[in-house]
């Protein structure tokens, strides 16, 4: 139940496609990214949705509907292979120290 004191804010479609873009681009979490927008990071998420939705499915899209350019999901398909590359590399690495550590020093002959 809204007391007097809660209102409900209205984005426009634009502001809705720049919050996405931000989010998918600027390398952010959602959470900190609906705090500097002065946004919940429910309705970020829910743009977002909608924005990917209406990119794989342009007839389905209502004409009002948040969009997002293909640019803009190409340049974060690119960043998210960018960062799984890393991660596995830093998994390697972490499987590599972890069979080093795990080494029984006495069967080397070692004190």
């Amino acid at each position: 139940m809204k007391t007097s004191d809660q209102t409900t804010k209205r984005y426009t479609r634009e502001f809705k496609e720049e919050a996405v873009r931000l989010l998918l681009t600027s390398g952010k979490t959602v959470k900190e990214l609906a705090r500097e927008l002065g946004t919940t990071d429910n309705s970020l998420r829910n743009w977002k949705a909608q924005a990917l939705r209406n990119g794989d499915h342009p007839e389905l899209a209502k004409p009002q509907g948040i969009r997002i350019d293909y640019a803009v999901l190409q340049q974060e398909n690119h960043r998210l292979k960018n960062e799984l590359q890393t991660v596995r590399q830093e998994r390697e690495i972490l499987k590599k120290s972890l069979g080093i550590f795990s080494r029984d020093p006495l069967r080397k002959g070692m004190p």
